[in-house]
């Protein structure tokens, strides 16, 4: 899905939610969604888009803190609806080929403006460490247990049930945990880099 398209998502829920009177003048109303790109950048700048729209990124979802995908929430900000008709009037043509706000001109790929690209990076940051905060709070227990039995049944299965097999089988399941391990590292230093460049901009992350 483009960012438009998301970006036409939520601004299609906002205006149910008008309708329907589902909005509270506090602007506790909220578009929850998992990051619908493998891009961490395109979801900030996404974020950074929904935010002149009247919708806050506020990070993750805490009712779907348990369901093993990291959903994100962006509050509706009291001022929300000065703020969408004002972008709309900026920037008539967004949702179509038109230029989005803090982008630059062209349709794709969408590339962030000089003036919006440090509040992009700092929802960039804030982003990164939602979500390898979650990924690592993701059981590997599983995995520890899952691989070999998977691993011994394909070879009792094939008939491979002997020293070479358990030995090849051995080599596969313990390069797989150590794929596993190192990705979990991985992100807790990118988590930790994140933060801290949140730190020295004065931003207490996860607030």
């Amino acid at each position: 899905m483009s960012l438009r398209r998301h970006l036409g998502k939520l601004l299609r829920d906002a205006e149910e939610d008008d309708r329907l009177g589902g909005v509270s003048p506090s602007g506790t109303a909220a578009y929850t969604t998992e990051v619908p790109w493998p891009s961490l950048w395109k979801f900030a700048q996404f974020a950074y888009v929904a935010e002149q729209y009247g919708y806050r990124y506020a990070g993750l979802d805490p009712d779907l803190r348990e369901s093993g995908t990291p959903f994100f929430v962006f509050r509706r900000l009291p001022d929300a609806a000065e703020r969408a008709a004002r972008t709309k009037k900026l920037f008539p043509d967004a949702l179509g080929h038109g230029r989005l706000p803090g982008m630059r001109a062209w349709p794709a790929p969408v590339l962030t403006l000089p003036e919006a690209r440090g509040q992009v990076k700092l929802l960039h940051a804030r982003i990164s460490v939602d979500y390898y905060g979650a990924v690592a709070r993701q059981r590997i227990r599983p995995w520890l247990i899952g691989l070999p039995a998977v691993f011994l049944l394909f070879l009792v299965v094939n008939g491979e049930l002997h020293a070479a097999g358990l030995r090849v089988a051995g080599v596969m399941v313990a390069a797989l945990l150590l794929t596993v391990t190192a990705s979990r590292i991985f992100m807790r230093r990118r988590r930790a880099a994140r933060q801290e460049l949140l730190r020295r901009a004065g931003i207490r992350w996860p607030p």
